[in-house]
């Protein structure tokens, strides 16, 4: 393997590694009957590549939300979004799930069509499409990490979700590791954070999530075969209100 053919291998490794982390940062909204949009605006640097990622919560006319992710920079793009709904018991019904990637001229599109009247799911990639058995209370990618925000603002404390990705059942776990003021560029934020649970231990992933702003992320790191890589907000909006900092006591 020559040099330049190296140093493009790892780029492209680590953009899509941080696209796909950029996942994460999706759906982190509130609880109550009328979930708050949000707009943020988040930076990572992976081995020396800088990402811009962009996210926006938004309920339609319809009443129905749409959750979006735009991530890119100059190797590639991403993205993606999510259709949902909220059920009379409060819990985050999905209804369509899609993915679009363009990374060094290769593309890659997906899509999660939620069919609850036959409990079927439409998984299509590509020319292909496959019919899946619909669990209930299955979720996908972005929407069950709705449904995790509210379950932390209840104050719940087992976060296991069924999660549908790429056609197949997963169960995703969490666990609540502190409460913290974490430092970020708005300023210091009252945070809660939790990690995914794992049977590969060579994989960790935690989440920062704002408290006092309806548990917007704030920050990711995940570490992997002793790599650190982490992505950290800008600025946002929760609500139409700009995301401000706890203030500070000066001593006198």
């Amino acid at each position: 393997m020559t040099a330049h053919h190296f140093r493009a291998t790892r780029r492209s490794s680590s953009l899509r590694f941080a696209l796909g982390f950029s996942g994460l940062l999706l759906a982190f909204t509130a609880w109550s009957s009328d979930i708050k949009s949000y707009s943020a605006s988040y930076s990572a640097s992976f081995n020396g590549l800088e990402i811009e990622a962009k996210h926006r919560l938004e309920q339609l006319d319809s009443g129905q939300y749409r959750e979006t992710l735009k991530a890119k920079n100059f190797l590639g793009k991403i993205d993606e979004q999510a259709l949902f709904e909220v059920a009379e018991n409060q819990t985050i019904v999905p209804l369509e799930y899609n993915y679009q990637r363009s990374l060094v001229g290769v593309k890659r599109a997906e899509r999660q069509v939620f069919n609850w009247a036959s409990q079927q799911l439409e998984y299509s990639k590509k020319d292909l499409t496959e019919i899946v058995e619909l669990p209930p209370g299955a979720l996908d990618i972005i929407t069950h990490k709705v449904q995790l925000r509210r379950d932390l603002q209840t104050g719940k404390k087992i976060l296991s979700y069924p999660v549908i990705s790429r056609g197949k059942l997963k169960q995703y776990e969490y666990q609540i590791i502190e409460e913290t003021v974490l430092d970020t560029a708005i300023g210091p934020l009252n945070t809660i954070l939790v990690q995914r649970i794992r049977e590969d231990d060579r994989r960790q992933t935690s989440i920062w999530l704002a408290t006092d702003w309806d548990y917007l992320a704030v920050k990711l790191e995940q570490i992997e075969d002793g790599e650190s890589h982490q992505m950290s907000i800008i600025n946002a909006q929760v609500d139409n209100q700009p995301v401000t900092p706890l203030e500070t006591v000066t001593e006198k």
